[in-house]
């Protein structure tokens, strides 16, 4: 009977052990292990002392204490199961402004250089046709390679990807992408982003969505640096029954993939530096739907995260 009604309360407050496997929760569950196990050494004296006939009413009224301690417990978890989630969204927000301000900053900047561009395309299409009608060859390759060549190579500039940032409606991952952009850049890497369709929020909890992500651009963008052609490559692609995101960066390694990369402690970058590959493999490890791949090419190195979508 008490087991029945212990689960009912588990079951009330939606408090599932799954939640509650998360690194920054265990201090917390410490302290309710400690104070279960007083309730327990607690419990046990109730019903030795409700056997010895004088003192039947202390142990039932010990025994009311117990439930009602116990009680207290489940409602110090749910209460610091909000609070935490609470905190998570609130830092996820305030992360996603700070990036979102960056991202507004870039656009305003990439859509006054475009507008600039209209202004000299009119400028170049004379000169090249002044070119042609004088019939001067070498008038026309240098109109070409001075003026063509150059503002073509402009446009293709790594800058322009912010754009496909539009097509990312998850909140979440378009800041985290955002954000692998200007660290790419800050760290002398060309960045290609490739989103061609609208992208909703991913099937996974935001958490671990950000840690997941945050490890795999950051590891990119690190290793990349470290190479020598420092190329990134991230698209997300929308097929018809999953979401897939790869991310590609140029290496200064080449190794066999059918290594291990995620058992503690292995990484590309050194002995001991990776951790959080395999954390994300802890991660993935609790969803059905999400596949993480991984390829080595050359010296190119691919994870390919394959999120399955939920059709209702």
């Amino acid at each position: 009977m008490t087991y029945f009604v212990v689960l009912k309360i588990i079951h009330y407050f939606h408090l599932e052990l799954a939640y509650f496997d998360k690194d920054y929760l265990y201090p917390f569950l410490k302290k309710v292990f400690f104070a279960l196990l007083l309730l327990h050494v607690a419990s046990f004296v109730s019903d030795m002392v409700s056997t010895i006939k004088h003192l039947n009413s202390f142990g039932s009224i010990l025994s009311s204490i117990v439930f009602i301690s116990l009680l207290l417990i489940f409602f110090a978890m749910n209460s610091y199961k909000e609070q935490m989630e609470k905190e998570i969204a609130l830092k996820q927000k305030k992360f996603e402004q700070k990036h979102l301000q960056n991202y507004t900053d870039e656009i305003v900047g990439l859509y006054n250089e475009i507008r600039g561009f209209r202004h000299d395309y009119a400028g170049m299409l004379v000169s090249m046709q002044m070119a042609i009608d004088s019939g001067n060859l070498q008038e026309i390759d240098r109109v070409y390679n001075e003026v063509l060549v150059k503002a073509n190579h402009k446009l293709r500039s790594d800058k322009y990807t912010y754009f496909d940032l539009n097509n990312i409606e998850d909140s979440a991952l378009r800041s985290l992408v955002a954000q692998s952009i200007v660290y790419a850049r800050n760290n002398g890497v060309e960045f290609t982003l490739e989103v061609k369709d609208t992208i909703t929020e991913l099937s996974i909890e935001l958490l671990d969505l950000v840690r997941i992500m945050s490890v795999l651009l950051n590891n990119a963008v690190e290793g990349s640096a470290d190479s020598y052609k420092k190329q990134m490559e991230v698209a997300v692609i929308k097929m018809d029954v999953e979401t897939v995101i790869v991310i590609q960066n140029s290496c200064k390694m080449t190794m066999n993939p059918s290594e291990d990369l995620f058992i503690l402690g292995f990484s590309t970058k050194g002995r001991n530096r990776g951790l959080g590959l395999n954390n994300v493999k802890e991660i993935l490890d609790k969803y059905d739907n999400i596949i993480l791949e991984t390829e080595m090419e050359d010296s190119t190195f691919r994870q390919i995260i394959r999120f399955k979508r939920e059709f209702e």
